[in-house]
């Protein structure tokens, strides 16, 4: 027998009692802050780089799982020598105790991330302040320079400013829209788009490591302020450029999240958030590499290009597939000029030329810069993964030259790169672009 229902009106009485409370409160106190919204801060957690985790997983641990998981860790970088993972405050201590049981030591590159994160910030507060007495003169007319980091909507205008100045070879696309809505933008640079043969250039797959954003508009900033005197090899080709492709993610970063790597789509059976766009394309999308946890910054998604900018960059690309010569994606960090197979342990079949012009991109980064880099097949170098989008634009689409460049650092600032190190390290993703446009000639 069901228990008897309660008298309707205490229960209507009390439900309008809280409405009235809730227009009330509505009226003087602002709406409640969702709690994914609180900017999150990292003080006192610690970088840690460990090596010889491939002796732990030979005894069936896998290291990184563990310490992301149950010691709610924060991978920055996993490859065949070392892992690279920051570690809260309060988890250290368990955390050390777990690598002291499987042998394993663990060299501390920060003892607070908060605080890499603060100079950041206040380096390019710095660098972009006026001396006493005289007014900040602006590179550009969208107030992009490279003397800091940028949000979305400042990209996206020095988008607009260089179609507006070369209304003739420029056209801006907008190919579709992110998980939350905001527009995916991709410039053509053509004398002579149905001809020509074409470079793709994208950066900002994952949210955190600004530095790709800051690179690929300093290319498309040396592309266009010269346009009229450059060589052949530049001019006589079409240019795709895309800043960001994951939108969502860069911004969240910038307002609440700095190490955010995934984008923001919602997942159905975990209240957790994001797909990592890079484990999402359609080549090896259910291999080693990538998570199958909601949770878990490497997630893949629930289906191959299961992701809105996964989905439209595949099909504005497939579309202009003709003649596309090159794949050039950005990232951080390591300063690697990486080229296919990441999904399997074996190499292309032109492997031996893609070595070759990433051998020369390597060496003329030595003679501008400085930096050191090194250029290899990327299994070799940051193990097998699937998912990738440039393992997928040689595999879907034929493209000849596909490159993953990682930019700076080695891990001093993993992605927390101060902005001092920006035009630099900008100079050496132009060298890269340069480099394989005159491979293509």
């Amino acid at each position: 027998m069901s228990p008897p229902s309660p008298a309707p009106v205490p229960w209507l009485l009390l439900l309008l009692l809280i409405a009235a409370a809730a227009v009330a409160s509505a009226q003087t106190t602002p709406m409640a802050l969702d709690v994914n919204e609180i900017p999150q801060r990292y003080d006192e957690a610690q970088l840690w780089r460990i090596y010889n985790i491939s002796e732990a997983m030979q005894r069936q641990v896998p290291v990184s799982q563990v310490l992301e998981q149950k010691f709610g860790g924060n991978i920055w970088k996993e490859n065949s020598k070392f892992l690279d993972i920051s570690i809260a405050k309060e988890q250290l201590k368990a955390a050390r105790s777990f690598l002291n049981a499987q042998r394993l030591d663990a060299q501390v590159l920060s003892g607070n991330v908060q605080a890499l994160i603060d100079e950041e910030h206040m380096d390019g507060i710095n660098a972009t302040r006026a001396d006493p007495g005289q007014r900040t003169k602006k590179a550009t007319r969208s107030s992009m320079h490279w003397k800091d980091y940028h949000d979305l909507e400042t990209i996206y205008a020095f988008m607009r400013e260089i179609r507006s100045k070369f209304p003739n070879i420029v056209r801006l696309y907008t190919i579709g829209q992110s998980a939350e809505g905001r527009d995916l933008k991709v410039l053509r640079i053509s004398e002579n788009p149905r001809e020509y043969k074409k470079i793709w250039i994208d950066g900002g797959i994952h949210a955190r490591e600004w530095i790709s954003p800051a690179t690929v508009t300093f290319i498309l900033y040396q592309l266009m302020s010269n346009w009229e005197n450059q060589p052949a090899h530049i001019r006589g080709l079409t240019w795709y450029i895309m800043p960001v492709m994951n939108p969502d993610g860069y911004e969240y970063t910038r307002t609440t999240n700095r190490l955010w790597r995934k984008n923001r789509s919602p997942t159905r059976r975990s209240s957790c958030v994001g797909v990592d766009l890079n484990r999402n394309f359609d080549i090896g999308w259910s291999g080693y590499g990538s998570s199958t946890n909601p949770c878990s910054d490497t997630y893949r998604g629930s289906a191959p290009a299961s992701e809105a900018e996964t989905k439209v960059v595949t099909e504005f690309l497939a579309k202009r597939k003709y003649n596309l010569e090159a794949y050039l994606t950005y990232h951080s960090y390591g300063q690697m000029i990486v080229y296919p197979w990441a999904y399997k342990a074996v190499k292309v079949r032109d492997a031996s030329v893609l070595q070759r012009v990433g051998n020369t991109a390597v060496q003329r980064i030595a003679q501008k810069t400085g930096s050191t880099y090194e250029a290899a097949v990327t299994h070799e170098v940051l193990g097998i993964a699937g998912g990738g989008s440039d393992d997928w634009s040689r595999a879907a689409l034929g493209v000849k030259y596909v490159y993953t460049v990682e930019l700076r650092d080695r891990g001093a600032y993993g992605f927390v790169l101060p902005p001092k190190y920006i035009k630099d390290t900008a100079l050496e993703g132009w060298t890269v672009a340069e480099t394989v446009a005159q491979a293509i000639g």
